[in-house]
């Protein structure tokens, strides 16, 4: 989201802050009578809140897409990656959690302080800090002036509900049904409010987004000042996330204990829960507002620069919602490979994800195959080449090098130190190396965080789709009608790989519901590698508990010049109990709400 300078208004907030209700996260931003009118009935100053509430949002941590304490990416906390940092003492966010050390009293989650306890994301950064927001915001903004525009009063209501909606979902997100708050409380009022269920949840959510879209301009944005804020499209695609969620094993079904817990699941499977999630992905993709990014037709380079090609005259039509920043390099500076000066280490990618990427021909890798075990980089999906650094990996620019080849094998350049990998790979998606210079603390590049892009809405037609109708579903009376195979066929098109039938016949496999499931899983798994995906599809699918309790990495020797492998060193250990589905309720919110009621099994 495009920010503005917002210190005049954020002067206004903390003026009305009544002190005794600062830290509980159901009371409105305490504005007083005479400052809400001040705020809203100015154009300017309400436009101001408004673009403050966006900052509630968890890319809002840090301008590092390492958000969690310990400067760790969400990544670390899965199969996707391990976290390796400087400080061996003070285990990152990502590190507590792979060990299972965390808790209802143990919910420091992000990089900085939320200012209330330290209580996880409950109240900053897609918290309750939010919905309080944008719950002022919808109740006072019928105080704008005559003179405002019936478009500009509508955009900034569609956009206090879109904004409502979003943060009641990263909360659903995490925890299941959740307190569902859809007004500024006041001082007086009562807050033992207790959790609505998961069918409760959802259709609040759905229904901020369908009032939000009644709201929102038909067209999209054109002009500087409002391209970045939530649009009509921005809120079919998140309505189809959260239906898609709705829609999977966790919630559809009697949930992780068959007991039907309804602030948990359904309490019943109902196949119509995945209609209705491919519907609201058609709708995005029947506005024909989005494509999928390229820069030509290589592959490769059309996946790195999706992330890197910002800035004046960009042609980015992939994003629909997330964070806009102007240049930096702290993402660089979080994940910088050992070798260099001010290194960090940071992401460092296992050894699991990198064999998931197939082989160019859409084959699968296998260090059981002589020929490929002995060069298991060359011929990968170009998603792996713009993803992940690896042994013998070149670059002819590389921070303030040129020529630059990695070594990550044992006693390699890249291999020594305490912040080298452990996996012996590093993490590339995301950086601009050929800007950014953290061994000389110079450069930067602009790092925009795609929350929501195209791709992610054609991954959640197929699955949604998949699993209502199968290969061949078409969602009925939509403009731009595709199946699921056509939609996933658009993305490995934009990486250089083979399309699904081509794919399945290089197996030696059919096309089925059951075996498009799995592609499908796969193929979401390596194109939304390190973007925050990972961690929740594995649960909503309820595969954790079937995953590896490690993290395995590579341990590479050189035997007369000759580099030899060995992919199954452990590296570390991963704790996934049954519980870890859910979040746990912060302890003091349960201490200070007697209705509050704690997960399963926390």
């Amino acid at each position: 989201m495009k920010k503005y300078n917002l210190h005049y208004i954020a002067a206004i907030i903390v003026s009305g802050i009544l002190g005794s209700c600062a830290d509980d996260p159901f009371y409105a931003v305490p504005i007083e009578f005479n400052s809400a009118m001040t705020v809203f009935s100015d154009s300017t100053r309400a436009e101001y809140f408004i673009n403050n509430a966006y900052t509630e949002q968890p890319s809002d941590v840090a301008s590092s897409f390492n958000w969690l304490a310990g400067n760790a990416m969400l990544a670390s906390a899965c199969d996707e990656a391990m976290h390796v940092q400087k400080n061996k003492t003070s285990p990152s966010t990502a590190t507590k959690m792979s060990a299972g050390n965390w808790g209802p009293s143990n919910m420091q989650f992000y990089r900085s302080s939320d200012g209330a306890g330290e209580i996880g994301s409950w109240m900053k950064w897609g918290g309750y800090h939010g919905v309080r927001k944008a719950n002022t915001a919808i109740k006072y903004l019928d105080l704008l002036p005559a003179t405002c525009s019936q478009r500009f009063k509508n955009r900034l209501k569609g956009e206090a509900h879109f904004l409502r909606g979003l943060q009641h979902f990263h909360l659903f997100q995490k925890w299941g049904g959740i307190p569902i708050v859809d007004k500024a409380f006041e001082a007086s009022d009562d807050v033992q409010i207790p959790r609505n269920t998961v069918e409760e949840t959802v259709n609040f959510i759905c229904n901020e987004f369908d009032q939000a879209i009644e709201l929102l301009p038909e067209d999209p944005y054109v002009d500087s000042w409002e391209i970045g804020r939530a649009d009509r499209g921005a809120c079919y695609a998140y309505k189809a996330r959260v239906l898609l969620y709705a829609a999977s094993k966790l919630y559809n079904g009697s949930g992780i204990d068959g007991s039907g817990n309804p602030l948990i699941c359904y309490g019943n499977y109902d196949a119509n829960r995945w209609k209705l999630a491919a519907e609201a992905a058609q709708k995005v993709i029947d506005l024909n507002w989005y494509t999928l990014f390229t820069n030509g037709t290589n592959g490769q380079e059309n996946y790195k620069k999706l992330f890197n090609e910002w800035g004046s005259g960009h042609n980015n039509h992939e994003f629909i919602f997330g964070r806009i920043r102007g240049t930096n390099r702290d993402t660089e500076n979080d994940n910088f490979p050992a070798g260099f000066t001010n290194s960090t280490g940071g992401t460092c990618p296992s050894q699991d994800l990198v064999d998931a990427y197939e082989m160019s021909d859409g084959t699968l890798f296998n260090w059981n195959d002589p020929e490929k075990a002995a060069n298991p980089y060359a011929n990968r999906d170009p998603r792996f080449y713009a993803s992940i650094i690896y042994n013998g990996a070149h670059y002819s620019k590389f921070a303030n090098t040129s020529n630059y080849t990695f070594q990550t094998y044992t006693g390699g350049k890249n291999a020594t130190g305490n912040t080298a990998t452990e996996t012996s790979y590093y993490l590339y998606k995301f950086m601009d190396y050929e800007k950014c210079k953290p061994d000389a603390k110079s450069g930067g590049a602009y790092h925009v965080w795609m929350d929501m892009r195209y791709a992610e809405v054609l991954l959640n037609y197929a699955e949604a789709a998949n699993e209502y109708g199968g290969p061949d579903f078409v969602v009925g009376g939509a403009s731009r009608p595709m199946t699921p195979i056509e939609a996933l066929n658009q993305i490995r098109q934009r990486s250089g790989m083979p399309d699904v039938e081509t794919t399945f016949r290089n197996r030696g496999k059919s096309i089925s519901k059951e075996s498009l499931r799995e592609f499908i899983y796969h193929e979401r798994q390596i194109e939304m590698a390190f973007e925050n995906q990972r961690y929740y599809d594995v649960r909503r699918w309820m595969l954790i508990e079937s995953l590896p309790q490690y993290i395995r990495g590579c341990r590479i020797t050189m035997e007369n010049g000759i580099p030899v492998y060995d992919p199954n060193v452990i590296v570390e250990n991963k704790i996934f109990e049954r519980k870890h589905y859910f979040f746990p309720i912060p302890q003091v919110e349960i201490n200070r709400n007697i209705q509050m009621v704690q997960n399963p099994e926390w």
